[in-house]
């Protein structure tokens, strides 16, 4: 799933959950507590079915305390590396999005061009760090040989040596 937003059902929200059983338990309370007491103020119930409901979101709240501390949330957690790949693509639409504001505030005169350099030069490199720790979580580890020194490969066209997952050669820019 590329997106946030996305329309498409995750694996571990399928399922009745316990947030539905406390959902629907402080319901219950906040319609029963509002039918026992017939002859009062709206306000009143208003308060009432509030109080219900916050009560259920309470029980919630300790059900999935108990459930941490005692590691009884098995599937509802992403996997390590999976969390670790939302954070990275998280914090690198972040910074791509500063970086936009920060041309956009520089074009409008409000940021000198000495701070936006100095900024803008710390930004890109924070995304490019990213995105490099993206693709190395993306791809599958390397076998134990491999691991030595990073593979080489020269430029057709100019012999210049780039990195092994190097598209474009770092000198001419020609494709590799």
């Amino acid at each position: 799933m590329s997106s946030e937003t996305s329309t498409e059902r995750r694996g571990d929200a399928a399922g009745f959950q316990p947030a539905h059983f406390y959902l629907i338990a402080s319901m219950i309370a906040a319609t029963a507590a509002v039918m026992v007491s017939r002859n009062t103020h709206p306000v009143a119930l208003l308060l009432l079915s509030a109080t219900a409901l916050a009560a259920g979101f309470v029980g919630f709240m300790l059900h999935r305390s108990v459930a941490g501390f005692f590691g009884l949330e098995g599937g509802s957690a992403p996997a390590p590396n999976e969390r670790a790949a939302e954070l990275l693509e998280r914090e690198k639409a972040l910074v791509l999005r500063s970086i936009k504001e920060l041309e956009f505030d520089h074009a409008m005169g409000k940021i000198s061009a000495a701070d936006f350099q100095d900024i803008g030069g710390r930004l890109r490199a924070r995304a490019l760090t990213l995105m490099q720790d993206i693709e190395r979580a993306s791809q599958p580890a390397a076998p134990a040989a491999r691991r030595g020194a990073p593979a080489r490969s020269a430029c057709r066209a100019c012999g210049t040596v780039n990195e092994s997952d190097a598209r474009f050669c770092k000198q001419c820019g020609a494709k590799l």
